[in-house]
């Protein structure tokens, strides 16, 4: 859930970026073409009509998918649902404001697609993932021995956390490593796993 949240975010900016410069250059062929009249030549758009096509299908596409991820996101991380309704709101506007009007709108929109993809970005990098796995395959004997032997100490209990959160802070490291996570959301994590190492390991300490 967390790549998809960032995939959709980063294609969200991509999409108000796109139309900025694609208007841009839109813009830039008009003046060429109202040139190329004056002085007696031709006018066209060239691909410009296909990569507006391409651009609305992929709008559309983006669209219908914030909606699904809206619905996904409403119990795990709600934080992002309103980057959604802010790239769904772009989408409106395009959809519904009149054609000789939309050229005031325009930039509006890019920038609502750009801030809507900033915010989901944001709020999702911030979001605390509760790991349900370990990347290590235990011993079986071992797993028997930690969820059903009532003899096992607090302290054994406790080194078994230690060890879990250990090989969580690696699985971070990983994760960085593979640009997965920024910087900070990393440090973040880690910090608060490194706290709970650090009370456990006190803890075992004051039993001995």
């Amino acid at each position: 859930m967390r790549k998809v949240n960032s995939f959709f975010g980063h294609a969200l900016f991509f999409i108000g970026a796109l139309k900025i410069i694609f208007s841009l250059l839109i813009i830039v062929q008009l003046f060429i073409n109202i040139n190329s009249i004056f002085n007696g030549g031709s006018y066209g758009f060239g691909y410009f009509p296909i990569f507006s096509l391409l651009i609305g299908l992929t709008q559309l596409i983006i669209g219908a998918g914030s909606i699904l991820m809206i619905l996904l996101n409403m119990t795990n991380n709600p934080k992002v649902i309103p980057g959604y309704l802010l790239g769904l709101g772009a989408l409106l506007i395009e959809l519904f404001t009149p054609s000789m009007l939309y050229i005031l709108v325009l930039f509006a929109e890019c920038g609502m697609y750009m801030k809507a993809g900033s915010k989901i970005i944001r709020e999702n990098s911030s979001f605390e993932i509760k790991s349900t796995k370990t990347s290590i395959k235990e011993n079986p004997s071992k797993n028997t021995e930690w969820f059903y032997s009532a003899q096992s100490s607090q302290k054994a209990k406790n080194e078994k956390k230690i060890s879990m959160l250990e090989e969580e802070l690696k699985e971070w490291k990983q994760l960085l490593d593979a640009g997965q996570v920024d910087e900070e959301s990393y440090d973040f994590e880690t910090n608060k796993l490194n706290e709970k190492i650090k009370k456990l390991k006190k803890l075992n300490n004051n039993e001995m």
